[in-house]
């Protein structure tokens, strides 16, 4: 009995020994070829080295709740500083915009006064439409530019604006041909070898119409209407507007066309006096 219990305890001994030398064998060869050690990862895999294991996970859910409670007012203020550079920049923009629609028109007037044969005075309204009861506005020009009673006016793209009314030294009043007190001799260009003439008048609430039209006159809509020059008052070829609705009179055989104006009566910043305007009333 004794001697089978020695026999059992040397094999025990022999296994363990044999157990050793091959894990000693295969640590050593691991270290040699670069792989991870097998004890080491036998470990890891098996969970048994559980610091490590909640180290990182505690420093995952560190980062994803009180890093960002810890970064929320920074980026709260680099929110803040963004939004105000995007108001400063929209309202330069909106500063480059104006600056452009203003070089623009500015341009536009002095293309026009380049190219106009007639001698022009360069305008600014500084009154639109101040009184209830009639169609007028207020120019910075007056007397001691040249400016007097009769005075033609013109839009910036040369269409008829009104005639002046009242002279001061330095500013003068003008009458708009929207007014109902206003009217101008009328000519309307059609494909027929001459156009019908009329008179055009304003009605008091922002729209021409030309009246006294024949019965028979060839009329369409969008046919050009211009000063006809009968009379000696206007200049001959002024832009009025365009015709945009036509009526018939049966009654007095009279057509009647409803213009669009050429000029932006509602919109005036700068117009054009005309100085080789000779000063008759009419």
């Amino acid at each position: 009995m004794r001697l089978e219990r020695d026999n059992r305890r040397g094999g025990s001994l022999l296994l363990a020994l044999l157990l050793c030398g091959l894990l000693t064998a295969l640590h050593a060869r691991s270290g040699r070829t670069g792989h991870a050690d097998l004890v080491s990862g036998l470990l890891r895999d098996r969970g048994l080295v559980p610091a490590q294991v909640a180290a990182a996970h505690l420093g995952e859910w560190w980062h994803g709740h009180i890093g960002s409670l810890l970064a929320g007012p920074g980026l709260a203020r680099r929110n803040a500083d963004l939004q105000a550079q995007v108001l400063v920049l929209t309202a330069q923009n909106k500063e480059l915009f104006s600056q452009k629609a203003e070089n623009l028109r500015l341009r536009g007037l002095l293309g026009f006064e380049q190219r106009s044969p007639r001698s022009l005075l360069a305008a600014e309204v500084i009154a639109l439409k101040p009184s209830t009861l009639s169609d007028t506005l207020t120019l910075n020009r007056g007397s001691t530019s040249g400016v007097h009673p009769h005075s033609i006016v013109l839009a910036p793209n040369g269409a008829l604006v009104g005639q002046v009314l009242d002279v001061a030294p330095g500013s003068c009043d003008v009458l708009l041909l929207t007014d109902a007190l206003s009217s101008v001799g009328a000519l309307v260009h059609n494909h027929t070898a001459s156009g019908p003439f009329g008179l055009c008048q304003g009605d008091g609430q922002g729209r021409l119409r030309v009246i006294y039209l024949a019965s028979d006159a060839h009329l369409h809509p969008g046919d050009a209407v211009t000063t006809s020059g009968l009379g000696g008052v206007f200049p001959k070829d002024v832009p009025l507007g365009a015709v945009n609705k036509i009526t018939l009179d049966k009654a007095r055989s009279l057509q009647t066309a409803i213009l669009r104006p050429s000029a932006d009566f509602n919109h005036l910043e700068e117009v054009f006096v005309l100085q080789d305007a000779a000063p008759v009333g009419g």
